[in-house]
């Protein structure tokens, strides 16, 4: 589902990292490069911004132009040469990476290396500084999701077909040949790990190594191994600590089969549970704990934490929920033809679910899985259709030349992006290694850039390569 391809507004932090270059240093201003100035991000060292202008499309000059932004910061120990530099691009889609939240959490992350390797923090092109894509509407949750969806493309009339996985692509090679890098290592999780395999189809040489934490595939509509991801991360967890004992997937179920018997909605306990990946192992822990309250016959502690949250998705400078649904319309697997009519397109959705087996998303029902709002699978049925010669992230059956090598990450109780998923990804790399992250969720590395096993992992593989 495309809901846990970003993470909850109402837990915000950060995703990704990037890349690393040869003995190639990041210019403070070079004489042909962009113009860089002084831009404060919330951290004590301050960064140089800058952006520079690409085409909307490439394959259609019509459309114009777009700016791209991004924010560079100098190694610590400028005396000695630079061992490379370190670009980063956020996920979600539609996180800024020069964003405050995603930029310390970053700098935690690769703080022992920051000495001696300089950063660069790209905003994908319709966030953050780089022209956020700005659907009023569909931001603020002002009017039936649907609706405002269809209202965001109006918006955009034909330069819609500019926000794409791969135009964005061919963006970060143009700003690391604007500054005058070689061969970059690229860190992204989630979505950012789609990025980061659509950038390495198109400039593998560019790659001196490549990061995915959290990796997602992008090859299923829908999402099949994220809900048995995460009813298995319930057990895991419970398994795991002195506070939860028994099953507490059974228990799970029964609180889902007597909101059945009331008619009431299970949308609340689906998308807790399907986000519960973020924070996880608590999230887990927190959703038992409700669970168990309930069937006592104490309802308080459950129907607070599935109670829906605020309208509306946050601060634009930090998240645009409209290039979230432009970039998953434009270039995420959809259950029926995106060239039909909408009529067309409901009557497909409709036979899709069918085909699935009845018990596939037990203890929820497939229809009542898959049309859910937490499932998040029917936002595009108001999307109009790529163009001709739309470039797909990762064209099927790819895989990597052995140039570059490859660390994939999976926290191993993440229900956002599976470790099912992670295998997916790692067989298009033939130079990889997959790590699973013990005891851990979704981009663990940056929730908890303290603590997480995964940091080691980062750092070591950035060092050694």
């Amino acid at each position: 589902m495309n809901v846990p391809r970003r993470w909850p507004i109402a837990i915000l932090a950060a995703l990704c990292l990037i890349g690393l270059a040869a003995p190639a240093t990041v210019p403070a201003a070079a004489a042909a490069g962009p113009k860089l100035e002084r831009c404060d991000l919330g951290l004590p060292r301050p960064f140089q911004c800058g952006r520079i202008t690409v085409p909307m499309r490439r394959a259609d000059p019509s459309l114009g132009t777009t700016r791209v932004a991004f924010a560079v910061r100098k190694r610590a120990d400028t005396s000695r040469p630079s061992l490379g530099t370190i670009v980063a691009m956020d996920g979600g889609p539609g996180y800024g990476s020069t964003a405050a939240p995603f930029a310390r959490s970053l700098v935690a992350v690769l703080a022992p290396l920051l000495r001696r390797h300089d950063l660069v923090l790209f905003d994908e092109r319709g966030t953050g500084r780089s022209q956020v894509l700005d659907c009023p509407s569909l931001q603020h949750g002002l009017i039936q999701e649907p609706i405002a969806i269809g209202e965001c493309a109006n918006q955009l009339g034909p330069r819609y077909a500019g926000y794409t996985t791969g135009e964005a692509a061919h963006d970060l090679d143009a700003v690391r040949r604007a500054l005058g890098l070689g061969k970059v290592f690229f860190y992204g999780d989630s979505y950012g790990t789609l990025f980061g395999q659509a950038y390495a189809v198109r400039y593998p040489d560019s790659l001196r190594g490549l990061i995915l934490d959290s990796a997602y595939p992008g090859d299923d509509p829908y999402y099949r191994t994220l809900l048995p991801a995460g009813l298995q991360g319930l057990r895991i967890t419970c398994r795991r600590s002195p506070q939860c004992s028994g099953d507490p997937v059974a228990r799970f179920s029964r609180v889902v089969g007597r909101f059945h018997a009331v008619d009431r909605s299970t949308e609340g306990l689906l998308s807790f549970l399907l986000q519960s990946g973020t924070l996880a192992p608590r999230s887990y822990l927190s959703l038992d704990d409700g669970v168990r309250r309930f069937l006592a016959g104490e309802p308080g502690r459950l129907n607070r934490l599935i109670a829906p949250g605020p309208a509306g998705h946050g601060a634009l400078s930090e998240f645009s929920y409209g290039l979230e649904i432009a970039v998953e319309c434009m270039d995420y697997p959809l259950p029926w033809d995106p060239a039909a009519g909408i009529d067309e397109r409901i009557r497909q959705l409709s036979a899709a679910v069918t085909r699935l087996p009845k018990d596939y998303f037990a203890p929820f029902g497939r229809r009542e899985y898959l049309l859910s709002s937490a499932a998040h699978l029917t936002n595009c049925l108001y999307w109009p259709a790529p163009p001709a010669g739309h470039e797909p992230p990762v064209p099927a059956g790819w895989r990597a030349p052995t140039s570059f090598p490859t660390l994939v990450l999976a926290g191993e109780v993440d229900d956002i992006t599976s470790v099912a998923e992670a295998r997916q990804v790692q067989r298009r790399f033939p130079r990889s290694r997959l790590y699973v992250v013990p005891d851990r969720g979704h981009a663990s590395s940056l929730y908890f850039p303290f603590r997480s096993p995964a940091v080691g992992a980062i750092r070591h593989f950035i060092a050694s390569n």
